[in-house]
């Protein structure tokens, strides 16, 4: 059967254009119909900056750890006298990369139980440096409020930092380039936007069902999104990809059982639950390397990946890789199978993948990133 698949907006791209709209004009960028939940958190907390610059707010980003981030370098350079703050997760997602460039040139961050107290000010720098080991959206913080504080340079230490492609997404969405050293400029225009992580989703789910094909709308190959890196990895297992006016149609031959990946993740760790269940399903051998930052995500996802999928595979763990080899069916459990989200939208996708003998607890944080999943469905597909 033929299926054509709504995906979301992605929403690391509308996040960053609405921050620098907002920092260059002030003004925010109407939210479209059916956003997913991070947009409309972001959006929200812009709007409280906007009625409460020069006096200050609470400003509450629930569970969006790009909302966080980004807006703590806008509350830094808006005066007034502001809280930050978020979920109980949240608030212990990495942050000091940012709090330390941001104070470095005069930043007012202090942590408190609630968050984050910032007093905002004037602030000038024309060269910076942060250290984003942690995470590129640290760097990316700083520039999107470049055009506030006089940046030019942004200097990233260690200069080989994760997510890298996240980081240049930011830079097409600024007004003027910042020279990072090593990293060169990119070239727009950013395209379809159809957001890729979310397409992942159905790539495995065509190689699940080689019956079928899909048409996945506002998707392009050559987008600049990190994650459209998948369209290769998929053609090595068999899933064609070809472009049409509405987007990107795919197609899988028989499953390849007892495939081997070795996936470097450092620039893609969104990809790492879905394939993880996928390496159970199919079955397959998947390597993942530079997996230590997804401990911070809105789960830990090693730990709980390693945990849940254990009845179905061998899994085996280090600091800075996820190793899992999918065994036969005949091995696994009884269905049905029970899967915890954690409230976090990358897990319930990966689990959706095991079907309808699958029994997920919560299906609520999906509204994070793909809102529209469940209902497709338990649609006619």
């Amino acid at each position: 059967m033929n299926f054509s698949i709504l995906l979301p907006s992605s929403k690391s791209i509308v996040i960053r254009q609405m921050m620098a709209h907002f920092v260059q004009t002030g003004d925010l960028l109407p939210l479209r119909g059916g956003e997913c939940e991070d947009v409309c958190v972001t959006h929200r907390a812009l709007k409280v900056v906007a009625e409460s610059a020069g006096r200050g707010a609470v400003v509450d980003v629930a569970d969006c750890g790009a909302a966080c981030r980004f807006v703590m370098a806008l509350l830094a350079v808006t005066p007034g006298r502001w809280l930050l703050t978020g979920t109980p997760r949240l608030l212990e997602r990495p942050m000091e990369g940012l709090v330390q460039a941001l104070c470095s040139i005069g930043g007012r961050i202090t942590r408190v139980e609630e968050g984050w107290r910032i007093e905002g000010c004037a602030l000038r720098a024309e060269t910076l440096t942060v250290d984003a080991r942690q995470s590129s959206q640290f760097a990316s913080a700083l520039l999107l409020i470049a055009p506030e504080i006089g940046l030019r340079r942004l200097e990233l230490a260690p200069a080989d930092i994760p997510s890298k492609p996240y980081l240049q997404l930011t830079r097409l969405c600024m007004p003027a380039p910042v020279e990072i050293p090593g990293l060169p400029q990119p070239q727009g225009p950013l395209g379809r936007s159809g957001d890729w992580s979310a397409a992942l989703f159905w790539y495995a789910h065509a190689l699940l069902h080689p019956e079928n094909s899909y048409e996945l709308l506002d998707l392009s190959l050559t987008s600049a999104q990190g994650d459209a890196v998948v369209a290769g990895w998929f053609k090595e297992l068999g899933v064609s990809s070809e472009e049409t006016e509405r987007g990107v149609r795919i197609a899988a031959q028989r499953p390849r059982q007892n495939a081997s990946l070795r996936l470097d993740v450092a620039d893609h760790p969104d990809v790492v639950p879905v394939m993880a269940a996928l390496a159970v399903l199919l079955p397959a051998d998947v390597t993942f390397l530079h997996t230590d930052n997804l401990r911070y995500k809105e789960s830990d996802r090693v730990g709980e990946l390693a945990g849940q999928l254990s009845p179905f595979a061998e899994i085996r763990c280090t600091d800075n890789s996820l190793c899992v080899k999918g065994k036969e069916r005949m091995k696994w459990p009884q269905p049905p199978y029970a899967f915890r989200t954690c409230n976090d939208h990358r897990l319930a996708m990966a689990f959706l993948l095991f079907g309808p003998e699958a029994r997920l607890d919560d299906l609520g944080c999906l509204r994070k990133s793909y809102p529209q999943l469940p209902d497709i469905l338990q649609s006619d597909m």
